[in-house]
C-alpha cells in the first residue's frame, strides 16, 4: 500500500466535513455515531489492531467523525495521516457521477498538464512533485482534488484570463464542456456548431465545424468525450468523433423527414438514439473505430414524442401518438429487435426504465400508467396498471415506486419477490402534488404540494413506510431537493423563504435553518458534496449556506449584482460559486481555508449574461447576449 507522507500537508483544510459518504449502506435508521477513543497511554483495542484492519475500519467512517478521531487521539491522527483517510472520505462524499467525470479528466490529461494545473495556484513545487509521484496510486483521484481544492481556497483572489473568445447563438442550451474538460461543442449560428479543443499550452483552437441546413436543437457529449452529436431542425442528426488530437470527423448522419426533437448516446458512449415527428426512431451504434451505422429504425404510426435508452445501454423504449409504446433490446450479434409493445387507450407522452433496467413505465393521456417487466427469458410482461395517475417514478434501488394522483394523494408501492407490486404507504396533500422525489438512497421520499406543505417518509427496518415530518411554507413550493447523501432537504417557495431540514439519530428529521429573501425563491441547490446550499431570489440576491462541524447550517455569503440574477452554479467541489446577471456581471465566489466564503473575482459584459457554468476543469464559460461566449480561465492572483 502506498501511503501519502506528512508533507503533502492537505488534511486539515478538509476535515470539518461532516456528512455520510453516498457509498454507504444504510437503513431506515441512521448509522451517525459520535467517536471516543482514549488517549495512547490507555489501552486501545483499535490501536492494537494491525494497520491494514484499522485502515479498512476507516473507509466506513464519516469525515466529521474521522476529524473527531485525530483530535481525539495523536497516534491515531498520525495514522490517518498515513493512510490519507480524511482524504478518502471527503472524495468519497461526492456524488457517484461527479467521482466518474473526476477520473474520466485525470485520464484524459497527462502528468505535464496536471501539474500545471496545479501550479495555476500555487508556486510551491516542492508541494506539486510528491502530490504527482503518486500518480499510479488507487487514491490519487481524490488527492489531486483534495489538493486542487485547498490550494483554491488558500486563494484570496483569481485573475481571471481569457482563453478563447467565440461567435455564437445566445442559448445556454447550444454549449457544452466533454466530461472530461478538454474540448467545447457550441451552436456558432443558425446551423452551424464548432468543436473546440484545449491545446497543450491551455489555448483553445477550433477543431471542427458541423453544418445543418437549420437551425441546431441540441448539441450534446457521449459520456466518454470522444463523440458529439448534433439534432437539427432540417432533420438530420450528425455524429462526430476524434479523428485525432488536433481534429474531429463526421462518422455518421441519420435522416428524418421532420425536425429531429432529440438525439442522444446510450450511458456507454457506443449508441445513439434519435426521434423525429416522421414516426420513426433510428438507432446508430459503433461499426468500428472510424464509422458508425444504423442498427434499427423503430416506426410508429403517427409522431414519436419520446425516446430513451435504460441505464444499462441495452434497451430503449419510444412512445407515439399512435397510442403505443415500443420496447426494443439489444442482441448478442450488434443488432436491435423488437421485444414489446405495450397499448394505451390515448396518445403516450412519456416512459422511463427503472434504474435496474428490468422494469419500465409507460404514461398516457388516458390518466393510466402501466408497469412492464422483464423476464428471464427477455420478454416482458405486465405488471400493474395504475389509474387516475399525475407522474410515476422508480426508487433509485428500483424496489419502489411512487404514484403522484390527481386527488393530492401519492402511494409508495413496493416490489413483491413474486414480481407484482403492493401498496405500502398513502401520503395525502389538500391540493396537487406537484414533485415526488425519492432520496439517493432510496430510504426516503419527500412530496411538494400547491398546498404549502412538503411531507418526507421513511422507511423503517420492517419495511413500512411512515410520515417523519412536515415542511410548512405560506405559498407553494417552486422546488424541493435531497442533497446527495440523503441527509438533509432544501425546499424553495414563492412564500420569499427556503428551508433545510436534516436528518437526525433517530431518523427523524428537523429544521436546521431557514433562509429568507425579500421576494419569491426561484432556486435552491446543494453543492456536489452536500455541504453548501445555494438560493437565488428575485430580490436580485444569492446567499450561500454552509454546514457546520456540530451539524447546524450557518449563513457563509450574500451575493448582489444589482439586477435580477439569473443563475447560480456550483464547482464540481463545491468550494466555489459563479453567479451571472442581467446586467452583464459575472461574480466568483469561493471558500477560504478558514471556512468562509468571500468575492474572489468579477467581470462584466455589456449585454445579460445568459449562462455561466464551471467545466471541471476550473474554466468558466459565459454566453451573454451578444452573441459570444468566454471560457474564461481561474488562476492565483499574482
Amino acid at each position: 500500500m502506498d501511503y501519502i507522507k506528512s508533507s503533502s500537508g492537505i488534511g486539515d483544510a478538509l476535515s470539518s466535513t461532516p456528512v455520510q459518504s453516498q457509498s454507504e449502506t444504510r437503513s431506515g435508521i441512521s448509522t451517525r455515531r459520535d467517536v471516543i477513543v482514549r488517549d495512547k497511554n490507555e489501552l486501545s483495542l483499535l490501536l492494537d489492531l494491525p494497520f491494514e484492519i484499522q485502515s479498512k475500519i476507516y473507509t466506513y467512517l464519516q469525515t466529521r467523525d474521522i476529524a473527531r478521531l485525530t483530535q481525539a487521539n495523536s497516534c491515531i491522527y498520525k495514522t490517518l495521516k498515513k493512510d490519507a483517510s480524511m482524504i478518502r472520505a471527503w472524495y468519497r462524499q461526492i456524488a457517484s457521477s461527479h467521482q466518474a467525470i473526476t477520473q474520466t479528466i485525470l485520464t484524459a490529461k497527462n502528468k505535464g498538464q496536471l501539474e500545471n494545473w496545479l501550479s495555476r495556484f500555487t508556486t510551491d513545487e516542492a508541494l506539486v512533485k510528491p502530490i504527482m509521484d503518486r500518480q499510479a496510486c488507487f487514491y490519487f483521484p481524490a488527492l489531486f482534488f483534495s489538493t486542487l481544492t485547498k490550494l483554491m481556497c488558500q486563494c484570496k483572489s483569481f485573475k481571471l484570463e481569457t482563453k478563447a473568445s467565440i461567435p455564437c447563438n445566445s442559448s445556454k442550451d447550444l454549449a457544452a464542456f466533454s466530461a472530461d474538460g478538454r474540448h467545447l461543442v457550441i451552436a456558432c449560428h443558425s446551423g452551424t456548431c464548432k468543436i473546440y479543443g484545449q491545446e497543450s499550452d491551455e489555448s483553445w483552437v477550433a477543431k471542427s465545424t458541423i453544418s445543418h441546413d437549420k437551425q441546431v436543437r441540441s448539441v450534446t457529449f457521449s459520456a466518454n468525450s470522444r463523440y458529439v452529436v448534433t439534432a437539427g431542425m432540417d432533420g438530420k442528426a450528425k455524429i462526430y468523433g476524434k479523428k485525432d488530437e488536433q481534429s474531429w470527423e463526421e462518422k455518421a448522419t441519420t435522416s428524418h423527414s421532420h425536425w429531429v426533437r432529440s438525439a442522444k448516446f446510450s450511458p456507454d458512449s457506443r449508441h445513439v438514439l434519435t426521434y423525429s415527428d416522421d414516426g420513426k426512431a433510428k438507432i446508430y451504434g459503433k461499426k468500428d473505430e472510424r464509422s458508425w451505422e444504423e442498427k434499427a429504425t423503430i416506426s410508429h404510426d403517427d409522431r414519436v414524442n419520446f425516446a430513451t435508452f435504460s441505464k444499462d445501454g441495452r434497451y430503449v423504449v419510444t412512445t407515439s401518438w399512435d397510442k403505443r409504446a415500443k420496447i426494443y433490446g439489444l442482441i448478442d450479434d450488434g443488432s436491435w429487435a423488437e421485444e414489446a409493445i405495450i397499448p394505451h387507450d390515448e396518445i403516450l407522452y412519456t416512459a422511463s426504465f427503472s434504474p435496474d433496467s428490468r422494469y419500465v413505465v409507460t404514461a398516457s393521456l388516458d390518466s393510466k400508467a402501466k408497469i412492464y417487466a422483464r423476464k428471464d427469458d427477455g420478454s416482458w410482461l405486465e405488471k400493474a396498471i395504475i389509474s387516475d395517475f399525475v407522474s410515476v417514478k422508480f426508487s433509485p434501488d428500483s424496489r419502489h415506486v411512487v404514484i403522484t394522483r390527481k386527488n393530492g394523494s401519492a402511494k409508495i408501492h413496493r416490489l413483491n419477490a413474486d414480481g407484482s407490486w403492493e401498496e405500502k404507504a398513502i401520503i395525502s396533500h389538500n391540493a396537487k402534488v406537484n414533485s415526488a422525489k425519492f432520496s439517493p438512497d432510496s430510504c426516503y421520499l419527500m412530496t411538494s404540494s400547491d398546498d404549502g406543505k412538503a411531507i418526507i417518509c421513511g422507511q423503517d427496518k420492517d419495511g413500512s413506510w411512515k410520515e417523519k415530518t412536515t415542511i410548512s411554507h405560506n405559498k407553494s413550493f417552486f422546488s424541493a431537493k435531497f442533497s446527495a447523501d440523503s441527509r438533509h432537504v432544501v425546499t424553495a417557495s414563492l412564500d420569499g423563504k427556503a428551508k433545510i431540514y436534516g436528518e437526525k439519530d433517530d431518523g427523524s428529521w428537523e429544521e436546521k435553518a431557514m433562509i429568507s429573501h425579500n421576494k419569491r425563491v426561484y432556486y435552491a441547490k446543494f453543492s456536489p458534496d452536500s455541504r453548501h446550499v445555494i438560493t437565488c431570489s428575485i430580490d436580485h440576491t444569492v446567499k450561500i449556506y454552509g454546514l457546520t462541524i456540530n451539524g447546524s447550517w450557518r449563513e457563509k455569503a450574500v451575493i448582489s449584482n444589482g439586477k435580477d440574477i439569473r443563475l447560480a452554479t456550483f464547482s464540481v467541489d463545491g468550494r466555489h460559486v459563479v453567479t451571472a446577471s442581467f446586467d452583464g456581471t459575472v461574480k466568483i465566489y469561493g471558500q477560504n481555508s478558514d471556512g468562509s466564503w468571500e468575492e474572489k473575482a468579477t467581470t462584466s459584459h455589456r449585454s445579460a449574461i445568459i449562462s455561466a457554468i464551471f467545466s471541471i476543469n476550473g474554466h468558466v464559460l459565459t454566453l451573454h447576449g451578444g452573441n459570444t461566449a468566454k471560457i474564461t480561465e481561474l488562476r492565483m492572483s499574482d
